[in-house]
């Protein structure tokens, strides 16, 4: 499906290149099964497609291939039992790096209301971060501008590359970059600096382009101050 993006993008650009799929867990949360009856039956097929899917990417020059999980949110149980085996299925053979983001959703009012009635701290990572630091997947992908996540619980994730948010794409004004190494600098209390990657919270597309361009300078900008303070010292 993604073959001939990830091919004009590869022709274009000599740097690393990441393309973000679907999750297996959070295809079989928004669409009804009529034919397996089964979740983990119908996540395992679906993983089998993705993997098709990734490796043809990966063949193309693609360095991370990326499955977006927000389900993983929700159904913590089942991340353990059998989600990140679907997983491990999606990303079998994959000579790249492979990550997984985790995040919250935006925009529909039942993802603002189930936001709001999670209270002051987010801590059902503690469920699942030690089976994701298990995994055979490089990297996890988390919110944490403005997600209520406790950055403590980052610690769990020993041993994974972790790309931290440091930019709330659902909030209408551009950060500074005081505030994204802010965050940063908070990460790097739980995550050794060589294996944490600044990012956004999450995509960029429902964005107006300006604000997103603005987003990202402030990003780059937010890391080039962690840097020079961290050479400095």
């Amino acid at each position: 499906m993604h073959a001939a993006e990830a091919l004009i993008a590869r022709i274009h650009t000599k740097r690393r290149l990441k393309f973000t799929l679907p999750g297996p867990m959070t295809i079989v949360d928004t669409i009804a099964d009529e034919h397996y009856r089964d979740r983990v039956a119908l996540a395992l097929a679906f993983a089998e497609l993705l993997n098709e899917e990734a490796r043809e990417l990966a063949a193309i020059g693609v360095d991370v291939v990326q499955f977006d999980e927000p389900a993983f949110n929700v159904y913590l149980d089942d991340v353990v039992s059998w989600g990140i085996d679907a997983l491990h299925r999606a990303a079998e053979g994959l000579a790249c790096k492979t990550a997984v983001h985790i995040c919250y959703g935006y925009g529909i009012q039942a993802n603002i209301n189930w936001k709001a009635s999670l209270g002051a701290e987010w801590r059902q990572y503690e469920r699942i971060f030690p089976a994701l630091a298990a995994s055979r997947i490089d990297q996890v992908s988390l919110e944490c501008a403005n997600s209520h996540v406790p950055l403590e619980l980052l610690s769990l994730l020993g041993g994974k590359d972790v790309l931290v948010g440091a930019i709330d794409v659902a909030s209408p004004e551009p950060e500074t970059p005081a505030q994204v190494a802010r965050t940063i600098e908070a990460a790097m209390r739980y995550v050794p600096a060589e294996r944490l990657y600044p990012c956004t919270n999450c995509g960029m597309a429902p964005l107006d382009r300006t604000l997103a361009q603005q987003k990202l300078a402030a990003l780059a900008a937010g890391a080039a101050l962690v840097r020079g303070r961290d050479q400095a010292g």
